[in-house]
C-alpha cells in the first residue's frame, strides 16, 4: 500500500460549508420582547428555539456570526445514540436506572430527530446507516463485550462484530443498527425557517453582550435588548460572573478534533469509529462533488497542537487504507467535554431560576442537541425529567472524574 500524504488544501475550509456561510436573517436592531431567548444559532439553539415553538411560546435566536457557521458547520454528520463505549461505564459508575435515562433520552431524541425531518420535508440528506465502534486490539475484546450486554440491556440495537467490511484487520466491533448520517448545516438552516416568523424572530450578526436575569430577563445585544422570561445559553458559557465561568472550568474542558475529506473510490458503507490511537472516525459519503471519505480524529485539549500536522495524519491514513488520492477540504472543531462524559443541561448557575444552559455535547452534539431541546423545554414548562437530574450541570461527578476523563479522552 501506498504511504505516500496527499496534498492538504492551504487553508481551512469543511465538507459542509464549502464556501463562508452567507447572511439569511437581519441584525437585531430595535428591542424586541418574546417568552424565551435562545443564544447561540448552532444546532442546540435552533433546536431547543424550534421545540420551545412547538409548545406555542414566543422565541428570538441571537447568534454572533451566521446560522450553523460555528462547531455545526465542523461536524462529523454522525446522528447516533452510540456515544463510543459508554453505557457499561455509565450503567457501573451511575447505575442501571441512570444509564436507562440517558439511553432512553437519546433514544427518544434520535426518533424526534427523524419525525421532524420526514414531517417537514427536510433536504438534508438524512440517510439510516449502521454505526460501529470497532478496535484493532485484543485486549479490548472483553471491554466491547461488556459493551454489548449494556447497551442491549438498556434497549438499544447493540450487537457485537468481528468482521467488518475495513481493509485492515479488527478483532471486535459494537454495532448500532438503523443509525444515520446528515448534512447538519443544511438541517440546521432548515430549523431557522421554521422558527423564525409567527411572532418569532432569528437574528444573526447579533452578539449577546451582557445577560440579566429577573422578572422579567434581559439580554443586551448590539446597543439593544431583547426581553424575555427565560433566557437559554447554547453557547460558550458567559465570561462574567467569573464565578459562574469558574465553576465550568471545574465541570468540563475544551476537545479539538481535526477532520479531512477527499474522493474516495471504494464502497465502504456505514459509520465508523474507534478508540484506538492508530485508527480514526470514518465516514463514506455522496456529495454534489461524489463519493467522499470523510476522515477525522487526532483530538487533543485546545491549544496544545498546530491543525497541518494532525491533518496531515489523517490524509496520510486516508491515503494508506482507502486509496484516497486528493483531500479537498480540511477543517478542525472544537467541543466541550464534561469530566464524566455526560452532558450539561440545565440552570445555567445554582442560583438561576429562568436561565438555562446546554452545551458539553462531547462531540455527539447531533443527537444531543434534541436531547438538550426536550430537557430545557420540560424544565421550562415546570416538569423536571430524570434526565434533568442526570445533566445538571452541578452534579458532583463531573468535577469528581477530572484526571480520568482527561487522560481517557475519546477520538470522534
Amino acid at each position: 500500500m501506498k504511504t505516500s500524504i496527499p496534498d492538504l488544501p492551504s487553508g481551512q475550509s469543511s465538507l459542509w460549508l464549502k464556501s463562508p456561510p452567507t447572511e439569511s436573517y437581519p441584525t437585531l436592531e430595535q428591542d424586541v420582547d418574546c417568552d424565551a431567548v435562545i443564544i447561540g444559532g448552532g444546532i442546540t439553539g435552533l433546536s431547543i428555539a424550534y421545540a420551545l415553538k412547538q409548545t406555542g411560546l414566543k422565541v428570538v435566536v441571537l447568534e454572533k456570526n451566521t446560522i450553523g457557521s460555528g462547531t455545526t458547520g465542523g461536524t462529523t454528520g454522525k446522528v447516533t445514540t452510540q456515544h463510543g463505549i459508554i453505557y457499561d461505564k455509565i450503567t457501573k459508575q451511575f447505575g442501571t436506572a441512570k444509564a436507562q435515562t440517558y439511553a432512553t433520552a437519546s433514544q427518544r431524541a434520535f426518533d424526534a430527530m427523524a419525525t421532524l425531518i420526514t414531517d417537514n420535508r427536510i433536504a438534508c440528506g438524512w440517510q439510516r446507516a449502521d454505526n460501529y465502534v470497532y478496535t484493532a486490539n485484543p485486549k479490548k475484546v472483553k471491554q466491547f463485550e461488556d459493551e454489548v450486554a449494556a447497551a442491549t440491556a438498556l434497549g438499544l440495537p447493540a450487537s457485537l462484530e468481528s468482521n467488518l467490511a475495513l481493509p485492515f484487520e479488527t478483532v471486535a466491533a459494537v454495532k448500532f443498527t438503523g443509525q444515520a448520517m446528515i448534512d447538519a448545516y443544511k438541517y440546521t438552516k432548515a430549523l431557522a425557517t421554521l422558527v423564525d416568523g409567527g411572532g418569532s424572530h432569528v437574528f444573526e450578526n447579533s452578539n449577546a453582550t451582557g445577560i440579566h436575569e429577573g422578572r422579567p430577563c434581559t439580554v443586551k445585544a448590539g446597543g439593544h435588548k431583547v426581553t424575555a422570561k427565560n433566557i437559554i445559553v447554547a453557547t460558550k458559557v458567559p465570561a462574567a460572573p467569573l464565578v459562574g465561568r469558574m465553576t465550568y472550568a471545574a465541570m468540563e474542558f475544551p476537545l479539538t478534533s481535526y477532520l479531512v475529506a477527499g474522493t474516495y473510490e471504494g464502497n465502504l458503507q456505514g459509520m465508523y469509529i474507534s478508540p484506538d490511537k492508530q485508527h480514526y472516525s470514518l465516514l463514506p459519503i455522496q456529495t454534489e462533488q461524489g463519493q467522499m471519505l470523510l476522515v477525522g480524529g487526532q483530538g487533543h485539549i485546545t491549544g496544545l497542537k498546530r491543525p497541518k500536522p494532525q491533518q496531515q495524519k489523517l490524509a496520510g491514513y486516508a491515503q494508506k487504507w482507502f486509496g484516497v488520492e486528493q483531500i479537498q477540504y480540511r477543517w478542525k472543531a472544537m467541543d466541550y467535554v464534561a469530566y464524566d462524559n455526560l452532558p450539561l443541561i440545565g440552570k445555567l448557575y445554582p442560583w438561576s431560576e429562568h436561565t438555562y444552559f446546554a452545551g458539553g455535547l462531547k462531540k455527539w452534539g447531533l443527537n444531543l442537541s434534541m436531547v438538550a431541546a426536550q430537557v430545557i423545554t420540560e424544565l421550562i414548562h415546570d416538569t423536571e425529567p430524570a434526565a434533568a437530574k442526570l445533566f445538571s450541570p452541578y452534579r458532583a461527578s463531573a468535577p469528581a472524574s477530572i484526571p480520568l476523563s482527561i487522560v481517557r479522552g475519546f477520538k470522534h
